[in-house]
């Protein structure tokens, strides 16, 4: 049994047994604290083998970004600036944790903002190197050479998910940041019903959260939360964080969200789900997106003439 990464407790029970394909994958919920992980897991040898080099080909079929993909990532890295644009300042330095291709930072640098990454890509790593020429190395958050102090914001887009120590990476970023220095973290929500059930869990997520399991590891990290939102479809949740020199609570134990996280989830059925608005305006949804990245794909722009247009017209602008 994987304590728990959160409360350390080994008071766990099994919540389900497959992946999205259908393949033998045992997903776990703490019931002191409500996270939710998968145990068994491989060796950490083999999860950094898989994320480095086949986590984007299982994910994507794809070994660095295709056309589609970039238009895809693109618009995805203008919306996530957007999102951090209100926590930044004149001068800040930005490191992502978990990069992908690098559109984020590309973006922050075409706003005139100092920001490099890491990711455990190869592929994905190269691409943003060589395609997009920005300084995202290859690595994981173990291997990122970060000067204490230096960064005055830490992002991690679908991140903490995939991550083997989360708690564990949330302290190392803080020894990155500056004194009130802010992290930004966004991550698929447990809670969310949109998704058929079967199709909730798969091996590259190792870690399951919900707004409270989310706030109080930060909190254990030595962080204090200052902000939180969700998508309207409540499938995505962030939360800033601030560094803070409080004493971090000397337990993860939340008191009822194991009973919250697992009510959600045994309700959540196919039954349910087909009752639910979600398998009729979702199709409609990813349909429109696709003709929309189908569409751009075939003007066959490089990826920087992709990223630098999605700047002009979502950024520049609309100001």
């Amino acid at each position: 049994m994987i304590p728990c990464n959160l409360c350390g407790s080994s008071d766990a029970e099994q919540i389900r047994s497959k992946d999205r394909h259908g393949g033998f994958l045992r997903s776990v919920i703490c019931r002191r604290c409500g996270l939710v992980w998968t145990d068994p897991r491989p060796t950490p040898d083999a999860m950094r083998t898989f994320y480095a080099r086949d986590y984007r080909l299982d994910y994507k079929r794809a070994y660095q970004p295709k056309p589609r993909h970039i238009y895809r990532a693109g618009k995805v890295a203008v919306y996530r600036f957007l999102r951090i644009q209100p926590l930044l300042r004149p001068g800040f330095r930005v490191f992502d944790l978990g990069a992908g291709g690098g559109e984020v930072v590309y973006v922050l640098r075409a706003m005139g903002y100092a920001a490099s990454g890491v990711e455990p890509s190869e592929g994905y790593a190269r691409y943003a190197a060589d395609r997009l020429d920005v300084p995202v190395t290859q690595g994981f958050w173990q291997d990122a050479g970060v000067a204490p102090a230096s960064q005055d914001l830490v992002t991690m887009f679908h991140t903490m998910e995939h991550l083997e120590d989360p708690l564990g990476a949330l302290r190392r970023a803080s020894q990155w940041l500056t004194p009130q220095g802010l992290l930004f973290i966004e991550v698929p929500n447990v809670e969310a019903t949109y998704n058929q059930p079967h199709q909730q869990f798969h091996r590259g997520h190792l870690y399951h959260f919900n707004m409270a399991t989310l706030q109080t590891m930060g909190r254990r990290a030595g962080y204090a939360a200052i902000g939180e939102s969700r998508s309207s479809d409540g499938g995505i949740i962030s939360v800033v964080f601030q560094k803070t020199d409080a004493t971090p609570p000397p337990s993860g134990e939340i008191v009822g969200n194991y009973e919250q996280v697992a009510s959600i989830l045994r309700r959540h059925t196919t039954a349910s789900h087909v009752f639910s608005r979600y398998p009729y305006v979702r199709p409609f949804q990813k349909l429109k997106a696709w003709v929309e990245e189908q569409r751009n794909a075939r003007l066959h722009q490089s990826p920087t003439a992709v990223l630098d247009g999605l700047i002009e017209t979502l950024l520049v602008v609309g100001r």
